[in-house]
């Protein structure tokens, strides 16, 4: 299951960005304002900052670099997370926890990259979270 939008706590907007050539996007993918100022897919801790998630799957098919939606939120917006690689527990709340890219999961277990501070858990495997890695939206 991938990450999902919880609550926005402010305002959400859709902003158009060229993608990187011969990149694809599922639903609900992290991504991040690449290399000339190109949309790509969110690295954990990476040398560049997560942006929003991209609401459409999109294919590689082509290697022209078109523009893609990208769901841009508050900084305090929320986002529902899987707790894939440790069992989330209630002392994680408040923690600062590291992002799987391949799952669009969280490691309640490492705090390598500290990408997303832990708000609230939901179960052993759910927990709600705000991203720390994140670009400036400029209509805060």
């Amino acid at each position: 299951m991938a990450m999902r939008l919880f609550r926005p706590n402010g305002e959400c907007h859709v902003e158009w960005y060229q993608k990187t050539a011969s990149t694809a996007f599922t639903f609900n993918d992290a991504v991040a304002l690449g290399t000339a100022g190109r949309v790509t897919g969110y690295t954990a801790g990476g040398a560049f900052p997560f942006l929003g998630l991209i609401p459409e799957t999109i294919a590689s098919t082509s290697a022209t670099t078109v523009k893609v939606p990208v769901l841009v939120c508050n900084v305090d917006a929320e986002y529902l997370f899987d707790a894939t690689t440790t069992a989330a527990a209630l002392t994680d709340v408040g923690e600062y926890v590291d992002f799987v890219a391949a799952t669009m999961s969280v490691n309640v277990g490492a705090s390598t990259n500290d990408d997303v501070y832990v708000t609230q858990l939901l179960s052993t495997t759910l927990v709600v979270g705000k991203w720390v890695r994140r670009l400036p939206n400029i209509y805060e």
